[in-house]
Parts: structure tokens; C-alpha cells; sequence
């Protein structure tokens, strides 16, 4: 059955909001599909600082048909509560219904058939409609048509929208929709100075492969991950320990896309401060190691920092974002 791909490309979502963004999208999209009989088999939502995705797995390509029987006035009724029923029915007249009998007599009963619509023409429209309906914390307008009534208003400025359907076996169907000129499409960007390029994508696994070789690990987990490794080993070759610190782990891991742990140092004389002081500023700083021997206070000032960085051509390593 086919699968959905969804990506919405935007200015740095703060870290603070990234985890329930991604539970809020895919609860969304799911509960619409399933509200439209169109029961799916598996759905993961992904965010990183510049996107917010989510895929679904096993969406039947179209609705199933609808028989409904709806009951009506008894035969021999007045005429307007005949007159009304055939109007909420849908009929064009009483002829239409069928006569049916039970113990307390005989009722007018209209059979209601609906056919199925495709998949792809109801993503068309439950998509746009989470967009402009998202939960965000704060939100922002932006632009020209933030003047207009009813503009799209979003986290920070949203530049692009993938979102595709279709099964394994076929290249996928683009959504058809757009939000304030923004339209659905198959191309996205990587890391906004390693590989800016725009480039398309054609489902989940595809669209992580594109993203990976772009320097954009999608998945925060790994990104996590890949921050921990990289800080343990350089905490270990410089005889420092590594502080613990899950909150501060989840935050850093928002903030990158693709994510380089260096180490740094600074003036040892800056440490005569209280203990207490030194922790909350290196917290804040999103320092990661100290000293295992000496403590915070006789720290010599070396710190484990997760950035977004590259090489320049001089050779220096820059950051940013």
C-alpha cells in the first residue's frame, strides 16, 4: 500500500518545542486519516532544527465505499416531515426511498451509497488544513501576506513543503495542495552551508539517504548519539570526565543538524568564582566535561561543545548554524 511523506522546511525551530511539534504532527495527520476510514500501519515523526517531517506507512489507496440506511418517517406521514426527510437524505423525492416494515409498521428508508475518494485527493486537503491549524507555542507571520486575513502563521518562516504518496513499487504522486503560495512539492535542502543545493526526494528511505549525504542527520536519536560518542572520547583523550546531563543532551541535539563536538579552552584565572556559578554558566554554554581530578574550581577551563561546523579554506574550523 502506499506511503506518505511529509517534510515542512522552515527558519530554526527552537529546541524547547522540537519533541512535541513532531508528537503534535504525527497525531494530527493520523487521527484525519484514520476519522477518514483510511487506516494506516505505522506513522514516525521526525524534527530537526530546520524541518519538521513525518511518514506513513500503509494508507490504502483509496477510501472504502459507504452503504448507510437511514430511517425515515412512517408511511402515511405528514408531508412536511416527509418533505424533510427526503431533504436530509439527499434524495430527489420520496419515490427514491424504499418501503420497509417492522412491528410497529411500515417506514420510508433511504440507501445512502458514497464511493470511496482517492487517498492523494483527501491528503490534498487534510494537509493544508493541519498546517494552518498547528499547535505552536508561539508562532510568527511573516512577509507580504501576513497582512492578509487568515495568514499562515508558523513557528518561524516556512519556506518549502514535501509531500508525497504513493507505493514502493511506483515513484510517488506529489499531494496536491498549497498554504499562502507555498505549494506541495518533491524537493528539499540539506545543511544550510554544507549542501545547500535543493535536491528530490521520493519516499522515507530515499529521502534519509538524500538527507544523510547532505549533512543532515534526521533522526534526533542518532543525532544524540553521535554527540555522546563524539564527547566521551574527547573528554577520555584529555583526562576529563563527562558530565551527565539528558536535558542538556536533548537541547544540544536541537540545535544542530549535523552535529561536531570540539573542544575548547579558556583561562583557568576565569574560574576563581564560586563553584555553583561556573556550573549554571557552563550549563547555560552547553559545556559537557570537567576535570576528574580537580573539580569545577581548579578546572583548567577545557569544555566539549556540539556545533554545526565545517572546515574553511585557511584551514580554521568555523560554526554555524
Amino acid at each position: 500500500m502506499p506511503d506518505l511523506l511529509l517534510e515542512l522546511f522552515s527558519e530554526e525551530i527552537p529546541a524547547r518545542m522540537q519533541a512535541q511539534a513532531a508528537a503534535d504532527l504525527r497525531k494530527l495527520v493520523t487521527d484525519r486519516l484514520v476519522d477518514a476510514g483510511l487506516v494506516y500501519d505505522g506513522a514516525k515523526a521526525f524534527v530537526t532544527p530546520r524541518r519538521l517531517a513525518l511518514s506513513v506507512h500503509g494508507i490504502p489507496a483509496r477510501q472504502a465505499d459507504l452503504r448507510e440506511e437511514k430511517k425515515g418517517p412512517r408511511v402515511g406521514a405528514p408531508e412536511n416531515a416527509v418533505a424533510g426527510f427526503v431533504k436530509a437524505a439527499g434524495l430527489k423525492s420520496i419515490a427514491d426511498a424504499k418501503v420497509q416494515a417492522d412491528k410497529k409498521g411500515d417506514f420510508y428508508v433511504a440507501v445512502i451509497e458514497r464511493p470511496g475518494r482517492a487517498a492523494l485527493d483527501v491528503l490534498g486537503e487534510i494537509l493544508p488544513d493541519v498546517v494552518k491549524r498547528f499547535p505552536w507555542p508561539k508562532s510568527m507571520r511573516w512577509g507580504a501576506p501576513s497582512k492578509e486575513p487568515g495568514a499562515l502563521e508558523w513557528v518561524r518562516p516556512l519556506h518549502s513543503i514535501v509531500a508525497t504518496f504513493g507505493p514502493e513499487t511506483e515513484d510517488p504522486e506529489i499531494v496536491p495542495f498549497a498554504v499562502d503560495g507555498i505549494a506541495a512539492g518533491n524537493a528539499t535542502r540539506g545543511h544550510r552551508f554544507l549542501a545547500p543545493a535543493p535536491f528530490t526526494v521520493r519516499r522515507l528511505d530515499d529521502y534519509m539517504d538524500k538527507l544523510d549525504k547532505a549533512k543532515v542527520v534526521l533522526d534526533a536519536e542518532r543525532r544524540r548519539d553521535i554527540i555522546m560518542a563524539e564527547a566521551k572520547q574527547l573528554a577520555f583523550a584529555q583526562g576529563l570526565e563527562l558530565v551527565a546531563d539528558d536535558g542538556l543532551l536533548a537541547e544540544v541535539a536541537g540545535l544542530v543538524e549535523w552535529p561536531v563536538v570540539l573542544m575548547g579552552s579558556f583561562d583557568a584565572g576565569f574560574l576563581h568564582i564560586p563553584e555553583e556559578v561556573i556550573r549554571r554558566v557552563r550549563r547555560a554554554a552547553r559545556d559537557l566535561a570537567r576535570s576528574g581530578e580537580t573539580g569545577l574550581a581548579t578546572y583548567s577551563g577545557r569544555m566539549a561543545y556540539p556545533v554545526n561546523s565545517w572546515r574553511s579554506a585557511s584551514g580554521r574550523w568555523r560554526a554555524g548554524g
